[in-house]
């Protein structure tokens, strides 16, 4: 029989597998890292030989070309001479000259039929009557290169050029020269002496170039890695101050962790406000339920599950208006922008709460020019209107005045929505734009808390802005903008 097996526990489950996947995501940089230096090491490395081999290239060339400048004048200078006199001239020439040019120059003068008409051997040379056999083979009309033959002195050789004379003789001049094999077999005999130091300087290069590169990297990791353990969005990946990629990677992530930090305490204060906002309404629901369960008429019966519905439907708006304005943030509305006249809209506006404000005595008017054009969703310009102007008549007191303005400008249409209400205090400024956030002077008015968040995600989604301004006690002034072009749309947003 097998042995039963505990289930793992789902908490244990989920832990297991961000601990897997953090090691792996730990581990991840030093293979990048050591990839990264490799590379660098190999490139480092791949300059170096290439390097060498044009070095090597130039140097064997250079070295090539002097000697052949080097015996193409003496040719010269020996061809000027038999010419002048012949052979007899040569020879004169040869014994004026020093006992170490003599021992440096070989030269040597044969008939069309290979016989011998003059020759100049080193001492060290004697030995071999002549260096070349090669007359009558001449492959061009003017100067052949015979291969290199070794002198008698250590790393030298001859190096031999020949021409036809005038009158069909051939002329070998040969001059010693350093070795330039042994010299190249040198050269590369010492780079390759220094490759090793070169490949480890390359790895030690790169290692701790990669290192740095890779610091606020590091930075970035150690960052995540607290977040996971611990769930503090708090921490931030100190600024490198490089002003390149690397930088701009920092510095969106921390404003990452700063958004992210902004959206759940927003979500946390939202939940808060949510579960406060709810209890009323769900008591009173709960409330009303119980008490049509209780009541034996009808009649009564009837109006506690009217109000009990009451309560329900105004639940509902709350959800529904939460989930617009969700949809909204996320750009994943689609906005039918028109051009049409704002006037209009502000007079319904103006004929819808007219009966409100009347009850209360407030002042309702309005101030825009009836040729004005604003581009905007008609639709939803309608609620955010209405939002505006209902939030207005609920803290102007009796006896106050509300006024409605607008301005059409080259880029922008401002809509304005005065009052000589209330007012807000200055702590709550900052915040009233906040979902279900009600402000202390606003908790005894009757209200869902999300109109101003809505009327703010609609002017946003528009590519606008939404600005207040209030003196605490003598009332406040709204402002939104509409661009007039349709181009300066939220992102994700279509027309």
């Amino acid at each position: 029989m097998h042995a039963p097996t505990t289930p793992t526990p789902p908490g244990a489950r989920a832990e297991t597998e961000v601990n897997r996947s953090g090691f792996d995501f730990l581990t991840q940089p030093l293979g990048f890292s050591l990839r990264l230096n490799l590379w660098y090491t190999a490139f480092f490395v791949f300059g170096a030989v290439l390097l060498f081999l044009l070095a090597y290239f130039l140097l064997a060339r250079q070295m090539l070309a002097t000697d052949r400048e080097l015996v193409s004048a003496k040719l010269d200078a020996y061809r000027a001479w038999y010419v002048q006199g012949g052979p007899l001239a040569l020879q004169e020439r040869f014994r004026h000259q020093s006992g170490l040019e003599r021992e440096s120059t070989f030269l040597e003068v044969t008939s069309a039929t290979d016989d011998l008409k003059f020759i100049h051997s080193p001492e060290s040379q004697k030995d071999e009557a002549r260096l070349t056999h090669l007359a009558g083979n001449m492959q061009n009309p003017g100067t052949d290169w015979l291969p290199p033959i070794a002198a008698s002195t250590q790393h030298m050789v001859w190096t031999i050029a020949r021409t036809r004379l005038p009158d069909g003789c051939i002329m070998e001049v040969g001059y010693t020269t350093e070795d330039r094999d042994e010299l190249l077999r040198r050269f590369r005999f010492i780079f390759l002496g220094v490759m090793v130091p070169i490949v480890i300087l390359g790895f030690c290069g790169g290692g701790f170039i990669t290192y740095s590169a890779l610091g606020p990297i590091r930075e970035i990791i150690a960052a995540v890695r607290a977040i996971i353990q611990t769930g503090n969005f708090g921490g931030r990946v100190p600024d490198p101050r490089t002003h390149d990629e690397i930088n701009e990677l920092v510095t969106l992530f921390n404003r990452m962790l700063e958004r992210s930090e902004s959206l759940i305490g927003a979500m946390r204060d939202s939940l808060d406000n949510v579960a406060h906002d709810l209890r009323t309404p769900l008591t009173r629901l709960q409330t009303g339920a119980q008490l049509a369960l209780q009541q034996d008429n009808p009649a009564q019966i009837k109006e506690a599950l009217g109000e009990a519905v009451e309560e329900a439907e105004r639940l509902n708006a709350m959800l529904a208006t939460i989930m617009d304005i969700s949809e909204i943030e996320a750009g994943a509305i689609k906005l039918d922008v028109t051009r049409f006249p704002l006037k209009p809209i502000v007079d319904m506006m103006l004929e819808l709460y007219d009966e409100v404000a009347q009850d209360k005595q407030i002042t309702l008017t309005a101030s825009v020019d009836p040729a004005g054009i604003i581009a905007a969703d008609r639709n939803r310009l309608q609620l955010l209107l209405g939002n505006l102007v209902d939030n207005a008549v609920k803290y102007t007191p009796h006896g106050g005045r509300i006024e409605i303005g607008a301005e059409f400008l080259i880029s922008e249409t401002r809509l304005t929505v005065r009052d000589n209400g209330i007012g807000i205090d200055a702590a709550d400024l900052p915040r009233i734009w906040d979902r279900l956030y009600r402000g202390d002077k606003s908790r005894s008015q009757r209200g869902l808390g999300l109109g101003l968040s809505l009327v703010r995600a609609f002017v946003e989604a528009h590519g606008g802005k939404a600005i207040v301004t209030s003196d605490p006690g003598h009332g406040s002034l709204f402002t939104v903008t509409f661009p007039n072009k349709p181009e300066t749309l939220a992102p994700n947003l279509k027309m």
